[in-house]
């Protein structure tokens, strides 16, 4: 059995790389100063040149991209494949790319898009997703815990994923404060599903 699935890890990073077309094609329309970043309310609060925003930024995404792809194949070999979190996983990063490039030259070229809600928008849909699979695995990584309460931790977890994707989708009908606080309450979320975890573990 190989480790490295090299097919799957050579697509998605070649679907990265084509965001980089359309900023070519578009080139001489974009400014030389773009924005890269925003705050809570739309406004740009970091740039970068037009060479890092068209080329750096899906070239980052490679990397990661690839990270990510070694991190579930040497996974996948360790505690065996699943197909369908894999390919969820595997293609999280190169979809997320190809919005966040649109996104990024679409608000360089002067269009109307509210970033905090796209973002929102896309970070609801990933916790709903991972939120998803998670109770379908019967281990927890790295650890050595018995498979009936792994699937326990992972149920909880999974649970409060989806939870949370929810409520950060409600925030985009709310003023910008509200995504802030979805924000903050990641530590109080993180921090029960380390105790309930640790309580799991002990109990027998």
């Amino acid at each position: 059995m190989k480790i490295i699935k090299w097919k799957s890890l050579i697509i998605t990073i070649f679907v990265c790389l084509l965001t980089i077309i359309p900023g070519i094609i578009l080139w001489n329309d974009l400014p030389e100063s773009m924005a890269i970043h925003f705050d809570m309310y739309n406004r740009a609060d970091n740039f970068s040149s037009r060479a890092f925003a068209v080329f750096g930024l899906p070239l980052m995404m490679c990397v990661l991209q690839t990270i990510c792809c070694l991190i579930n194949d040497i996974n996948a070999y360790k505690h065996g494949s699943r197909t369908k979190f894999e390919t969820v996983t595997k293609w999280t990063i190169p979809l997320m790319t190809i919005i966040l490039q649109i996104i990024t030259l679409g608000y360089n070229l002067g269009w109307s898009i509210d970033i905090r809600k796209s973002v929102a928008v896309i970070i609801g849909i990933m916790f709903i997703v991972f939120g998803n699979y998670m109770p379908k695995f019967d281990y927890v990584k790295n650890y050595n815990i018995d498979t009936q309460k792994a699937r326990k931790i992972n149920r909880f977890i999974g649970y409060g994923m989806v939870i949370m994707g929810i409520l950060i989708l409600i925030t985009i009908f709310l003023p910008p404060i509200f995504t802030v606080i979805w924000l903050f309450m990641l530590i109080p979320f993180t921090i029960i599903s380390i105790i309930y975890s640790v309580i799991v573990c002990k109990k027998g």
